[in-house]
């Protein structure tokens, strides 16, 4: 497959030249992040059982805790959802590129619209079940599994609004598409990508300005926006990262230009995410953490933080997207089923994780084995049941489509 290596002409908006572009052209390493992006929430829910800055707010939390896992796991927390958002972005213009904007705006109902509303109420009482039989089988249940313990003990008590849980980033995406067709009706990727290659220095300094202006009224680490009502701050953050995705789709040669540049913004990337992680705050309490609030007095050390924040989160995303495009750029059979289930096995892994992490926590067993079982129990159920209950059912088509297209 011909990659596109180069700004796209502008005659191939019009609709005869979309239609001509072949539907089987794939970008496989952008397919490939995605799904790594997806399991790797697998992996980021898993570690925030034995993450001491996570131990009063995470409902799994553990007696055993390691400051090993809170630096790598608030390092990821950094980039993982960016990339997303980034890759996301740019299937967005793919999309609008080779079907139009309503095509689009079908596609992606289909896609996120409606897994979300079919999946959140059923993952809602899976997650009920779940912390039902934990509230009678945990012993030693820590600080925030003890708090909901005593709610299910009481009726009557408050429960708090809503949220969309692990599902917030398909909320999130709906604006984020609404976007999407904003940037390409009035052109303004193409401005915005003839300013980054004349200006390349000055767009790496600038967006994490950019960046930290919306991290800066927020708790660090940054939490999930799972409100329903539209959080100003997650909207700027992913956004960003959501119209950069839409600028990289016309303009590639931007990675390329990145590809001789990788390891230094890695090493920017790391000192900044290293003051960040310095700079972070005595973890919350439960109270602080029910109560939902999420904003915090602008400081001058909160400035610092958000700044070091935006920095690392903007580097250490485009260098991953460089990694990945320079060695997960390949077909095969295998990366393909993985990046299929990717989707299923990150929609449904968040109740099998902490109903297996429940039972282990008890248990004598090393923190890192309970953290191997869990995750590695976590996948076998989640692929197993995308082979056997999803993959060639309608559940499957709805999420990655109808499997004879998907095979051409």
């Amino acid at each position: 497959m011909t990659m596109i290596t180069r700004e796209i002409p502008e005659k191939l908006r019009s609709k005869k030249h979309r239609q001509k572009r072949k539907a089987n052209d794939r970008v496989h390493y952008m397919d490939n992040l995605r799904a790594y992006a997806m399991l790797l929430g697998i992996v980021f829910h898993a570690v925030l059982a034995y993450s001491p800055l996570s131990y009063n707010i995470w409902l799994s939390a553990d007696t055993q805790q390691s400051a090993i896992i809170d630096f790598i796991a608030w390092c990821v927390h950094l980039f993982r959802m960016p990339l997303f958002f980034l890759i996301a972005g740019y299937f967005a213009f793919y999309l609008i590129e080779k079907r139009g904007i309503g095509e689009m705006v079908k596609n992606r109902a289909r896609r996120i619209l409606l897994p979300l509303v079919l999946f959140l109420p059923l993952l809602m009482a899976a997650m009920f079940f779940v912390l039902g039989q934990a509230a009678q089988m945990v012993e030693h249940p820590g600080p925030m599994l003890e708090s909901i313990t005593k709610i299910i003990d009481q009726p009557d008590a408050a429960h708090g609004p809503i949220r969309t849980m692990h599902l917030w980033f398909l909320y999130v995406l709906l604006y984020m598409y609404a976007l999407a067709a904003l940037f390409f009706k009035t052109n303004s990727v193409d401005s915005i990508n003839h300013w980054m290659n004349k200006n390349p220095l000055l767009f790496m300094v600038v967006s994490p300005l950019l960046v930290a202006l919306s991290l800066v009224t927020t708790i660090k680490p940054h939490p999930s926006p799972e409100t329903f009502t539209p959080e100003l701050w997650s909207l700027g953050f992913y956004g960003f990262f959501f119209l950069l995705g839409c600028c990289i789709f016309r303009n590639n040669v931007f990675i390329e230009k990145l590809e001789d540049y990788w390891k230094i913004l890695l090493a920017i990337g790391m000192i900044a995410y290293a003051g960040f992680y310095l700079l972070l705050p005595e973890p919350m309490s439960v109270a602080e953490s029910m109560s939902g609030a999420a904003h915090v007095p602008i400081t001058f050390v909160q400035g610092v933080s958000s700044l070091l924040e935006g920095i690392a989160a903007v580097y250490l995303t485009l260098t991953f997207l460089v990694i990945g495009k320079k060695y997960l750029n390949n077909k095969s059979q295998t990366a393909r089923y993985i990046a299929d289930s990717s989707y299923w096995i990150y929609l449904v892994h968040l109740p099998i994780l902490l109903y297996i992490q429940f039972m282990l926590i008890d248990t004598e067993l090393n923190m890192w084995i309970k953290l191997t079982f869990s995750c590695g129990a976590t996948f076998l159920i989640g692929i197993a049941s995308y082979a056997l209950l999803v993959r060639w059912t309608p559940i499957g088509w709805l999420l990655n489509g109808k499997r004879k297209s998907l095979l051409k």
